[in-house]
């Protein structure tokens, strides 16, 4: 912690902790993180406590493409495409961000349609604090997603292609509004969205990002 300190010149009224810290695969080795104002570097060290590298540990033996599908969860989720397509591809993105509404005709009207059953897409929500109403959209498209998957690509796609009208306080307004003819339950939708019943869904779908490397968005994998 002390060498840590000066090498990344942490201020001294930063707190550094240690975390996690157990043995490594590589014998002799410990690792473990290091925790400074809300970052975690992650480090190596040798037994003698002498030498540190401040970086994971990687098994190059292992496929690290599997490595990161591992951490994403898409048992019971909706997509687009096949179900048995060779490629799948998943989306972390924000309702408001103007990056991401072209992601959004990329992918439904060159993606989608040039590959067919080739291709299975997954949206998940990534919202970023400074666009005041990426998150209510998410939560949202989420609430309706949990009455019919149907629902959940007709807020997908509304809030996108109107993303001009939508504003923080008309979220919850163009969202029943485009949710007419779906036969969702309208009232079940209001009590869950005014309840931000699907909230801590969203959030976890970010840090799942956060997980596989996403900073910005779009953001594919």
């Amino acid at each position: 912690i002390k060498y840590f300190r000066k090498k990344a010149n942490v201020p001294p009224a930063q707190e550094v902790k240690v975390s996690g810290l157990k043995d490594s695969p590589v014998k002799g080795l410990k690792e473990g993180t290091l925790e400074v104002g809300g970052r975690k570097v992650p480090f190596v060290q040798s037994a003698d406590g002498r030498y540190d590298v401040f970086a994971a540990l990687e098994d190059v033996t292992s496929d690290p493409s599997k490595a990161v599908m591992e951490k994403i969860s898409l048992k019971g989720e909706p997509f687009k495409g096949a179900a048995n397509a060779k490629v799948t591809i998943v989306e972390y993105s924000d309702f408001q961000c103007p990056f991401c509404s072209r992601g959004y005709n990329t992918i439904e009207n060159e993606v989608l349609k040039q590959y067919g059953d080739k291709v299975k897409f997954y949206y998940k929500h990534f919202p970023l604090a400074f666009h005041k109403w990426a998150e209510p959209a998410a939560i949202a498209a989420e609430c309706a997603k949990d009455q019919k998957p149907e629902a959940y690509w007709k807020l997908y796609s509304g809030f996108f292609e109107q993303q001009q009208q939508v504003t923080p306080e008309n979220v919850k307004e163009k969202a029943l509004a485009m949710l007419d003819g779906t036969g969702v339950d309208k009232k079940a939708f209001e009590a869950c969205y005014d309840g931000r019943k699907t909230a801590d869904r969203v959030k976890a779908q970010m840090a799942e990002g956060q997980s596989v490397g996403v900073s910005g968005t779009p953001g594919f994998i």
